[in-house]
């Protein structure tokens, strides 16, 4: 959007902590009897969490993409 990209573990931080939240709204709307915003802050819970194990895939492929670039530019090193 701005020409730079969120880190993904800043992304991870961000979406655990949202999906958090939003779990703890489903569970008080559930529990409270208002239905259609605890659906709601169910479907944002999981929607969160979802993004969160993407985003820490990211990073996970990130640093594997980096571990195998310095093992090419170095082969002296072992890993």
């Amino acid at each position: 959007m701005f020409g730079r990209r969120v880190p993904p573990h800043i992304v991870f931080a961000f979406s655990l902590l949202l999906a958090a939240l939003c779990a703890w709204g489903a569970y008080a709307g559930l529990t409270g009897g208002h239905v259609l915003w605890g659906a709601v802050a169910a479907v944002l819970a999981v929607w969160f969490t979802v993004d969160a194990v993407r985003s820490y895939g990211w990073a996970q492929t990130r640093r594997r993409e980096d571990a195998e670039k310095r093992a090419q530019n170095h082969p002296n090193l072992k890993r």
